[in-house]
């Protein structure tokens, strides 16, 4: 196919711009994804924690290895669930943003150059991001 061998001409200029879009957008969705852990994590404190206590502690004289392990503390699988995907979420978007940060830097300071891009070169600049 021909079309893997295009080229587009677009200014660093451009491409700055287009790297300043990508940049607010994945810190948009940065702090969309620290609210949600806010509420994951507060709903935990509140409402997710379980405690699993032995039956043996109630007993009238326990015995010592009894105490070793009384009780065991967990969160609840949905609220674990929900903070793991709010940790992807946040380090896709942490690293997203720093790269694109990094893109909109460098092209500022190569004002006014073109630059030819393939299409994955495009599609990072332009591309829908998600």
């Amino acid at each position: 196919m021909l079309r893997e061998n295009w080229k587009f001409d677009y200014t660093t200029d451009q491409l700055a711009e287009a790297a300043l879009v990508k940049l607010h957008f994945h810190g948009e969705r940065l702090a969309f994804w620290q609210g949600k852990r806010k509420a994951v994590m507060d709903t935990i404190r509140a409402e997710g924690l379980e405690v699993d206590e032995k039956i043996s502690t109630g007993y009238a004289n326990p015995k010592a290895r009894d105490w070793h392990r009384s009780a065991q503390v967990m969160v609840r699988n949905d609220l674990q669930k929900d903070l793991e995907e709010c940790l992807e979420k946040l380090e896709w978007h942490t690293a997203r943003r720093d790269e694109y940060d990094g893109w909109q830097q460098f092209l500022r300071a190569q004002a006014g150059q073109m630059q030819q891009l393939d299409i994955n070169d495009w599609l990072f600049f332009f591309g829908r991001s998600n």
